[in-house]
């Protein structure tokens, strides 16, 4: 995919939407969305009606119209004070507009007047920030100006903090917007529909205060668009920060000094740049600059270190991280980073839909189909590297209690080792690794079928016995094609040790799975706690290089034919070792290990 990319996520937007309306809703305030940090970008306009937003505002009348062009059916607000000689196109073109100048909202009433139109108006007060807005003395005098207008109509006031000198919405500032919006309801006997009281930045003033007021309006864009607080950079519980994505390639990797030689100068940017001396250090140089982005805004994903930027140029220090030349390194963005990355034409925008539970699942049937298709024709070079019992090991580890009589956890010497790391990474973060199989003979596949097809008879009593098998072969294998028979298959899930509890994987109670289609990995119907343990076990798998099994989010293989298909090698490792070749040799070797012949 090509580079530099920003990866726009349309289910973490709708998702971060939908939680921020809830939670604003829950004390009588709506939503409007600003689109000006995303340009406007009609995609994401759509998923936010979608989601339920029903008023988009833009800084930008041509924002507006791209949207509008491509269908997107939104009341649509210019939050910008109206250029005087755009004000025909304000009219026609936006439904809404932010207004402090009394001879722009005259123009408009022109213009309101001429077209048979009724232009809606917010005016703004200004509250400290020192941006736009009527000094609060002078907004009575403006307002019954404005009311003599015909082709006007007043439809609320609102204010704008934080946005120019950082003015904090405080509940005095919220009070203060209030009973200005009293006063003037009394004074000119109307009704004010919207009281806006600001913009993301009034996310703390509205999670401590009791009584929000009048304040029945806020305009979101931040918050929504990167999941976080304004004023203090804070994460915001529940939403997503990485619906924006930034991805660059590295295009030169050396080893150099951490600090240039010779007399230091001004750089292309009329700056005295400053070098801390770390010595030698992996300098990379990525293919983008600040003439695509305000790189002081992008926090990277991987333990790399900024270490300054030119104008196509992004210089890093790569420290332990396995970079090359063609590697992509991703960042997140802070607001600035993502006004100017989505405003740079020299950045493509890479649309990531979101897809519907039965879409995902057909795609899943799809590949899994074709995944058993290949796995039947892959070659097997068996390395003969023995078994090794996980119970005999001194790993922090939990074992489900198997069917199968003496179950001992078997595999190969490779597992062996990649699972003590998981652990050793799991005992870090206060959580234990649980066992749930691992090498199983013929007899044990055969045991799990015959005790699935058993449930599924009890269930479903009219369905016949070849049915019954369909619904079994969806997460079972039939005993001669399991892959836990290579000894390179691993049943893996997570024991919170803080919460004392098996953590929720979205279709577990505790240790019992219910086996069905929400068990497909990346099922979009789970919850995003479930989603997010997941991610961590699936992970800490796959930085171990064990592919995650298509159906099942617990199932794991390494060096057996399902691992040779998905990471395209030319043979596999492991192959089918029969319960008669496995011997114990428990008594006779210290170390535990199981051969076979």
């Amino acid at each position: 995919m090509s580079t530099p990319r920003i990866d726009i996520n349309l289910g973490k937007i709708a998702h971060n939407a939908k939680v921020l309306s809830s939670l604003f809703q829950s004390k009588g305030i709506n939503i409007i969305v600003v689109t000006k940090g995303v340009c406007g970008h009609p995609h994401i306009a759509n998923i936010l009606v979608k989601s339920g937003v029903k008023i988009l505002a833009d800084s930008r009348i041509a924002n507006i119209k791209k949207m509008q062009e491509a269908g997107v059916k939104a009341t649509f607000l210019l939050i910008r004070t109206p250029m005087i000689s755009q004000a025909e196109s304000v009219v026609l073109d936006t439904d809404m507009s932010l207004n402090s100048e009394l001879s722009v909202i005259k123009k408009l009433s022109e213009f309101a007047i001429l077209h048979g139109k009724v232009h809606k108006i917010i005016l703004m007060v200004e509250l400290g920030d020192l941006r736009e807005g009527i000094v609060p003395s002078l907004l009575e005098n403006t307002i019954k100006k404005v009311l003599a207008l015909k082709g006007i109509k007043l439809q609320g006031i609102g204010t704008n903090l934080a946005c120019f000198s950082g003015v904090k919405p405080t509940t005095e500032k919220m009070d203060m917007l209030s009973t200005i919006a009293v006063s003037i309801e009394k004074k000119f006997h109307i009704k004010l529909s919207i009281i806006s009281g600001g913009n993301s930045a009034n996310y703390n003033w509205f999670s401590t205060t009791k009584d929000v007021g009048r304040i029945n309006n806020l305009r979101l864009g931040e918050s929504i668009f990167l999941g976080y607080e304004p004023l203090t950079g804070k994460p915001i519980p529940k939403l997503h920060q990485d619906a924006f994505m930034l991805v660059a390639e590295v295009i030169e990797l050396k080893n150099k000094s951490s600090v240039p030689n010779g007399e230091i100068g001004l750089d292309s940017f009329g700056n005295k740049p400053k070098f801390k001396d770390q010595g030698m250090i992996r300098r990379a140089i990525l293919a983008m600059g600040v003439q695509d982005v305000m790189v002081t805004g992008l926090t990277p994903k991987l333990d790399i270190e900024i270490l300054g930027a030119g104008g196509d140029h992004i210089i890093i220090n790569a420290k332990k991280e396995d970079l090359k030349v063609g590697s992509d390194v991703s960042f997140t963005l802070k607001y600035g980073a993502l006004v100017t990355a989505m405003n740079s034409s020299y950045i493509s925008k890479n649309i990531i839909t979101p897809i519907s539970a039965a879409a995902y699942c057909a795609i899943i049937e799809e590949k899994d189909r074709l995944h058993k298709k290949n796995t039947a024709t892959m070659p097997i070079n068996e390395d003969h590297t023995p078994l090794i019992s996980l119970q005999d090991s001194d790993f922090n580890l939990i074992f489900e209690k198997s069917i199968q009589k003496n179950y001992r956890y078997l595999v190969r010497k490779e597992v062996y080792k990649k699972i003590g790391r998981i652990s050793k990474l799991l005992d870090n973060l206060g959580k234990k690794l649980i066992i749930r199989s691992a090498w199983r003979s013929f007899e044990h596949q055969q045991k799990l079928w015959d005790q699935k097809a058993s449930f599924m008879k009890k269930k479903y009593p009219k369905k016949t016995a070849e049915e019954i098998n369909e619904i079994v072969s969806m997460f079972i294998a039939p005993k001669r094609q399991s892959t836990h028979a290579t000894g390179g298959a691993v049943d893996a899930l997570i024991y919170d040790l803080r919460k004392k509890c098996v953590m929720d994987f979205g279709t577990n109670d505790g240790l019992h799975i219910d086996l069905n289609k929400k068990c497909y990995p990346k099922h979009p119907d789970i919850s995003e706690e479930a989603k997010k343990n997941r991610k961590l076990l699936i992970k800490l798998f796959e930085d171990e290089d064990f592919v995650c099994d298509h159906k099942e989010y617990w199932h794991f293989d390494y060096g057996n034919i399902g691992w040779a298909v998905e990471k395209n090698k030319e043979y596999a490792n492991y192959g089918i070792l029969k319960e008669s070749y496995v011997q114990s040799a428990t008594l006779n070797y210290p170390d535990k290990v199981f051969f076979y012949l």
